[in-house]
């Protein structure tokens, strides 16, 4: 919360100098408190959030007075009742808090009452939520649920851009170890379905780079990547999870101008081979240890390896809705022993 401390130096400014009273920026006050309202409309029920409105507005109407009157005691006294009026407001740190909280609550909930199918992962995890776009809602510890535009039963959970090569190793960058851990522990219910999501990223930034660095063929950089995903996978199932795995989708066109967001090594057609031998030897390691892959990779390309654009959202690197009918497809391995009635 900035306000109360503007207000003091407002304060410490007129007892130096009484004719600043006559230039308080009264206007800019105001603004300054409508958007600590802002912050705050969220936590407060409206009628508590209205009478401290009424309280402000009041008092600002006083200090305009003041104003008029180049008033020095009457606008410092002013600007003390403002403070106190707004200590009554929690600061913005703790407000996000409680907000993040409440956000992990209700996703919690939902997942519990309604046994939904968790998705966990990177960015691509959107897809799920129905969302176009990328739309991410803060549920604490640096996690994301999404706001869910979809009959579907899933709940995403973005755990941030993570990396399959690293998922099964403690204190990396993103730790999605430990994230993954928090959320077995506090958030998933005991034997949820869960679709875990990663490798685009390790697809599209790391495998050619590493190949190069390393003097060694990406089909072995992609196995050193799966030995270390399918040992976080089979950690799931060993938990009582019933853990489904969801393959990287197509990568970037060529013609895709470079985006820092969306860095990449590897033309557009050796990283869609490489997704290809990914997705492959994936799925063969699923099949070994009981767990359903799905994918929708191979209906994304040409036969040359390239990628159809109309499946990707605007942002040219993760799947538009309108890959829906693709995806629903897939979504029959999860949906036909719980949902027989359901049709997709």
């Amino acid at each position: 919360m900035q306000t109360i401390p503007i207000l003091r130096r407002l304060i410490h400014s007129i007892q130096h100098q009484p004719s600043v009273a006559a230039s308080v920026p009264w206007d800019d006050i105001q603004a300054c408190i409508l958007a600590e309202y802002e912050c705050c409309a969220g936590i407060y029920p409206s009628s508590q959030l209205q009478s401290i409105q009424q309280l402000l507005n009041g008092i600002l109407s006083d200090a305009r007075q003041a104003y008029a009157k180049t008033n020095a005691s009457a606008a410092i006294d002013s600007l003390e009742k403002m403070i106190f009026a707004l200590e009554f407001l929690p600061e913005a740190e703790h407000i996000d808090s409680l907000l993040q909280q409440a956000s992990f609550d209700h996703a919690c909930l939902n997942h519990y009452k309604n046994n939904t199918i968790i998705v966990l992962g990177d960015s691509h995890v959107n897809f799920f939520s129905g969302n176009e776009m990328l739309t991410f809602l803060p549920i604490g510890n640096d996690i994301n649920t999404c706001p869910l535009q979809t009959e579907y039963p899933f709940t995403p959970l973005h755990v941030g851009p993570c990396l399959a090569y690293n998922c099964n190793r403690a204190d990396t960058t993103f730790r999605f170890q430990e994230k993954a851990a928090h959320l077995c522990r506090n958030f998933i219910r005991p034997h949820a379905k869960i679709i875990c999501c990663l490798g685009e990223i390790d697809l599209r930034v790391h495998v050619f780079k590493q190949a190069k660095q390393q003097g060694r063929d990406y089909t072995q950089i992609i196995d050193d990547i799966l030995s270390e995903y399918i040992r976080f996978l089979i950690s799931l199932k060993n938990q009582g999870y019933q853990v489904y795995c969801w393959g990287p989708i197509a990568s970037q066109t060529e013609n895709c101008p470079l985006d820092p967001r969306f860095p990449r090594n590897g033309s557009e057609i050796e990283r869609n081979q490489a997704t290809a031998y990914f997705n492959r030897q994936l799925s063969v390691l699923c099949f070994k240890h009981g767990i359903v892959f799905l994918s929708i990779f191979s209906k994304m390309i040409t036969d040359k390896y390239q990628t159809l654009e109309q499946y990707l959202s605007a942002d040219r690197c993760h799947l538009s809705q309108r890959a829906l009918p693709l995806a629903e497809e897939e979504w029959k391995k999860l949906f036909i022993e719980n949902y027989p009635e359901r049709s997709i």
